[in-house]
């Protein structure tokens, strides 16, 4: 499969794959346009954004030291979910943004259209984040054994 130096890269593209996927697929399905056609050309400019995000944004380490300000052991569950709300928040903010920006362009509702739609793009990726995390980092794990 792949190496163990490679577990970052392989962690960000299945995350940014599953992340991108369940977003375009809200979003779409609330804006009512839910189409095989419209959740894929919603999809690749998603995945673009996302892994790009995830490639360069040091994720885990603003999500350990947000979680890091309230609680100090890491294997208490408060942390996990404090961690996975930043990453999630800093991914959905972005991601969202960058997307609606790409779709619409340089429009004098963009703003309000991105304000208005966040609120719940954000609890529902939270909440993608929170029961997907687990079982993909263990999956990159599987897929991460060679020496």
């Amino acid at each position: 499969m792949f190496r163990r130096e490679q577990f970052g890269i392989v962690f960000n593209t299945v995350f940014s794959i599953v992340f991108s996927a369940a977003l375009t697929f809200f979003v779409k399905f609330m804006n009512g346009q839910l189409t095989f056609e419209t959740f894929l050309m919603g999809f690749v400019p998603s995945f673009a954004i996302n892994f790009v995000l995830g490639s360069y944004i040091p994720l885990v380490k603003v999500g350990n030291a947000f979680a890091g300000i309230f609680i100090k052991d890491e294997k208490n569950p408060v942390f996990y979910f404090l961690r996975i709300f930043m990453i999630v928040l800093i991914m959905t903010a972005a991601m969202s943004f960058l997307v609606m920006f790409s779709e619409m362009g340089f429009t004098k509702v963009l703003l309000v259209a991105f304000i208005a739609s966040f609120p719940a793009t954000f609890v529902f990726a939270y909440i993608v984040g929170v029961v997907v995390f687990p079982f993909l980092f263990k999956m990159t794990q599987t897929l991460c054994v060679k020496e």
